[in-house]
């Protein structure tokens, strides 16, 4: 299995792990999405339904390890197609999003520490999917016009992103900048916790005009 592959499966195990130390007093508990509890992510995560998810929590989890094992199946398909395991790069750092995400909400909903100097393969993933996405987030939510730059920088990599046109590196052609870990990167982007937060912790900073609009606008979800 590839190693994308893997930083998949490795989520689905971490949601899975934190199902399971879930008490029963838990499952109820409100999470950092104000729509759902405990049971609703687990609920969601098994089923990919919305909201208002039935049966017990080991009914529930029992659900997770079989969305797990179809989606193991579903990349080892990919892996062994003829065009080969990277023509679906987006869907796996997609799916490192989602469940990246939906493994914090747990963790922050049952007291479990979240790690912002995270630097596994499946929150590489995810960031590398976000950062494909940022450009098109500087334009849509943060009101950046065709040509404005923004140079982000992740541990061990930089890049700078232009509005309007492929990625491209000018030393110094940005608009502004972000720094982040690939943790905090996609807890921003996916509307957890406010930049200011981030920063305090020593996970996030920013300059320049794009880099404060990215940080206050930039969101997958509104």
């Amino acid at each position: 299995m590839t190693a994308p592959a893997q930083a998949v499966l490795s989520l689905w195990d971490r949601v899975i792990a934190l199902a399971e130390q879930a008490e029963a007093t838990d499952w109820g508990r409100p999470t950092p999405d104000p729509e759902m509890t405990v049971r609703d992510v687990v609920g969601h995560v098994a089923s990919g339904i919305a909201v208002g998810r039935t049966g017990t929590p080991d009914e529930l989890i029992e659900g997770l390890r079989l969305a797990r094992a179809a989606h193991a199946e579903r990349l080892a398909a990919d892996a062994a197609a003829a065009h080969g395991p990277g023509h679906n790069h987006h869907a796996v750092g997609a799916s490192c999003l989602d469940l990246y995400v939906h493994a914090h909400d747990l963790s922050t909903a049952l007291g479990v520490p979240v790690d912002l100097t995270e630097d596994s393969p499946a929150v590489r993933e995810a960031a590398r999917y976000l950062l494909h996405l940022a450009p098109r987030l500087l334009a849509l939510r943060a009101g950046a016009q065709t040509g404005d730059t923004l140079r982000v920088g992740l541990p061990g990599a930089e890049t700078e992103l232009t509005v309007g046109g492929a990625e491209l590196w000018r030393p110094d052609g940005a608009d502004g900048s972000v720094t982040a870990t690939p943790a905090a990167l996609v807890l921003l982007l996916a509307g957890r916790g406010d930049p200011g937060h981030w920063r305090a912790r020593g996970a996030l900073d920013w300059s320049g005009s794009s880099g404060e609009a990215f940080v206050r606008k930039a969101r997958l979800y509104v």
